[in-house]
């Protein structure tokens, strides 16, 4: 475990040697973190699994290891509370990412990137969001395209900077079609994971 721990920092120092400006552990969509997390994958008897305090132990220890590499300035978190993607499953989904947030809290990170799933986790994102001292990145769930209207969460203290995904992916001029207002490319899922062209650099411009 504390070898995987010390992958990620030194992952950290190769990308801020080869110029980057920081790094983002992704604790998010069934990797790696989330499945230390996740009472349903996380199946070990030993300090990495069982309680909260010990199913929270790779994320904080992972934050730490790499913001001690590179810098809490550098460093940023990704995460997903109640997240299913890749069959992950989560029984205690407050109490484990309120813990997790607390935990991390000192360390000082750039910022905290929660990704909304489903439109649920909103009182969650605002639970965090008072925990969390830094800059929160935010990735909304919403019915559709998140549009000028996401600004509100902005306004509000909901988040700090709202985040695009697949959106971004399939709509290469974003930024001139939110200030229009759209239309927006609808996301190719099938090309996300590999392939030629297609679904890469055929979307169309306005």
């Amino acid at each position: 475990m504390r070898e995987a721990v010390a992958g990620f920092a030194s992952a950290a120092r190769n990308a801020i040697e080869a110029g980057f400006d920081g790094v983002e552990i992704h604790g998010a969509n069934g990797y790696l973190v989330q499945q230390f997390l996740a009472t349903g994958s996380n199946r070990r008897t030993d300090e990495w699994g069982g309680p909260v305090e010990n199913r929270i132990r790779f994320a904080v220890e992972t934050v730490k290891a790499v913001a001690a590499e590179i810098g809490p300035e550098r460093t940023g978190l990704r995460i997903s509370p109640a997240n299913v993607y890749n069959d992950i499953s989560e029984s205690d989904t407050e109490e484990t990412y309120t813990a997790l947030v607390d935990a991390i809290e000192p360390v000082g990170i750039a910022y905290l990137h929660i990704t909304e799933p489903v439109p649920e986790v909103r009182e969650l994102t605002h639970a965090l969001r008072k925990r969390f001292s830094g800059t929160l990145v935010l990735n909304p769930a919403t019915d559709g395209p998140t549009g000028p209207e996401a600004l509100t969460l902005i306004e509000d203290g909901t988040a700090d900077v709202l985040a695009y995904g697949a959106l971004f992916l399939a709509n290469p001029d974003l930024p001139a079609r939110l200030r229009a207002g759209g239309p927006y490319n609808t996301p190719d899922r099938a090309s996300f994971f590999g392939g030629d062209h297609r679904g890469y650099t055929d979307y169309p411009a306005l």
